[in-house]
């Protein structure tokens, strides 16, 4: 098949070519660390440190069998990280033909990908949860919704961040299927959340505060907001990232999450009110952007989350969503690794970067609520909320 000889193509290209294959910061030493222990028979929360949910173990610590040697672990993980886009173009694919999508497009764009990462995505494991989620939106699209959300469920307990899409799909199902779905993802979490528990009470709850007790991290909108009114601002090196510690981090996170909330109820509504299989896919790429836009936290790597998705409305022909994604993932790009630190210092032409960056995750946001939101729907969802 010519789209996977293409992602192997541009996946070689993230291995061996500059400036693709600029790793210069990476997580990869963490989770060799980490595969050594769990190979070694500690256990994740028990006795070792852990900022993930339980199921990120497994990628984390599979490549760790062929050797946990700095060489031997990178090849491992990118082999295994090749595996997951593999199955992720495959997905794309599947639910490009469930919606009525040019599947030529959605897999080429799958395929090429590597191309506007770069090595952030075989070096992280997101493109698993992303599988995941895909996955997911392709059961409950054929009506398997305990299914759906059971997968939906094993995605979140990778990494966080496809939770957010269950309010979205639960009003897309209606129902009693809903409530089924709500009923599988809910024992999913709970069982895994139990395991992680009773591994280590202490060290599940450490898991939950390394996630929000972080500072506002440098990439964020809220980051840049306090650059804005606290000249004053003290950079910090913590919980393994770069952030900004000032009064105003708070309230300015706080602000950004309810508009991340809004987004996602209204998207929600819109699901809600506009059943088609393409308004799922819609509204979900929007709350996955809102998650990364309007967090306190950007991670380079949460453009992987998001180009899947956009390969798909690439695949419906949806030019300017499509457009702004790949534009997006390609500042993150210019900006990641190799001014990164030139980031961290306050330079003004990777702030500059960033911060367009991040409008245009706003804006991914904003296009996705035009495409799965009525604008009837709209001006009743706001005027209730008044």
């Amino acid at each position: 098949m010519k789209s996977l000889a293409a992602l192997a193509g541009s996946w070689a290209v993230t291995l061996w070519v500059m400036p693709w294959s600029d790793e210069r910061v990476n997580d990869l030493f963490v989770f060799r660390t980490d595969a050594r222990w769990f190979l070694d028979g500690l256990l994740p929360y028990r006795n070792v440190l852990f900022e993930y949910p339980p199921l990120a173990a497994l990628p984390i610590g599979l490549p760790g069998l062929a050797g946990t040697d700095a060489s031997t672990y990178r090849f491992a993980f990118a082999l295994l990280m090749l595996t997951c886009a593999a199955c992720v173009l495959l997905l794309v694919r599947a639910l490009a033909r469930r919606t009525g999508g040019d599947e030529r497009l959605a897999v080429a764009a799958v395929g090429l990908a590597p191309l506007v990462t770069g090595a952030m995505i075989r070096n992280h494991f997101d493109l698993l949860p992303v599988a995941l989620l895909l996955a997911a939106l392709l059961l409950i699209l054929q009506q398997r919704a305990v299914a759906g959300f059971t997968v939906l469920g094993l995605a979140a307990m990778t990494k966080g961040f496809p939770i957010v899409v269950a309010p979205v799909a639960l009003a897309w199902v209606g129902g009693r299927a809903a409530v089924r779905g709500a009923i599988a993802l809910v024992a999913v979490v709970a069982v895994l959340s139990a395991a992680a528990v009773a591994l280590s009470p202490s060290g599940a709850l450490d898991a939950i505060r390394y996630q929000t007790d972080r500072p506002v991290q440098v990439e964020s909108l809220p980051a840049l907001a306090v650059r804005a009114v606290d000249p004053h601002a003290r950079p910090v090196s913590s919980y393994r990232s770069d952030g900004l510690v000032s009064p105003a981090g708070g309230p300015a996170a706080a602000a950004f999450a309810a508009l991340g909330i809004g987004a996602v109820a209204l998207l929600s509504l819109g699901a809600a009110r506009k059943r088609d299989p393409r308004t799922l896919v819609l509204a979900s790429l929007g709350a996955v952007a809102a998650f990364a836009a309007f967090g306190k936290v950007i991670s380079p790597q949460y453009l992987v989350w998001i180009v899947p998705l956009g390969a798909l409305a690439l695949a419906w022909r949806k030019w300017a969503l499509a457009g702004t994604v790949a534009v997006a993932t390609f500042l993150t790009l210019l900006e990641f690794p190799s001014r990164y630190f030139e980031l961290v210092a306050g330079r003004s032409l990777p702030l500059a970067i960033v911060a367009v960056r991040d409008c245009l995750l706003v804006a991914v946001v904003g296009l996705a609520l035009r495409e799965a939101v009525p604008i009837r729907n709209r001006a009743r969802g706001l005027a209730r909320s008044t």
